[in-house]
């Protein structure tokens, strides 16, 4: 759980940057939308089939709900990112998503700049001095 501080001058709350906690809950939601692209960059799915896809493609990194996906896959069809046919399975309607071109596009565009920021970090920690070894962190 993410450790929150209020600030005595505003009551602001200010999350704790020291705590592993907070960036891991960060970085899960920028690379969530990044991950849905990726999946279904693969092949076309339904909803729940996105959420599986994420989890194992990412083995656990980032586990979007599907109360976090659906609302992203439809910003991501408005958007025209997406499309979807209604498919019929057991008697039961769902959607099944796919890229567009414009959503293979932004997942390219996506893809650079996650390995820009990628490049960053490695740098960054590189010119700490190797102090900042992840074995360290870890344990």
């Amino acid at each position: 759980m993410i450790q929150v501080k209020s600030e005595p001058a505003t009551g602001r709350k200010i999350p704790d940057y020291s705590e592993p906690s907070y960036w891991h809950g960060t970085i899960k939601m920028s690379l969530s939308k990044f991950f849905v692209l990726s999946v279904l960059h693969r092949k076309p799915m339904h909803g729940y089939e996105v959420v599986q896809a994420v989890e194992k493609s990412t083995k656990g990194c980032c586990s979007p709900s599907e109360g976090t996906v659906y609302p992203m896959l439809n910003e991501f069809e408005a958007g025209g990112y997406l499309s979807s046919t209604a498919e019929v399975v057991q008697g039961r309607s769902r959607k099944v998503y796919a890229l567009t071109e414009k959503g293979r596009e932004a997942f390219q565009v996506a893809v650079d700049a996650w390995l820009e920021a990628t490049d960053c970090i490695v740098e960054s920690r590189r010119m700490a001095g190797g102090s900042m070894k992840r074995e360290e962190h870890e344990g």
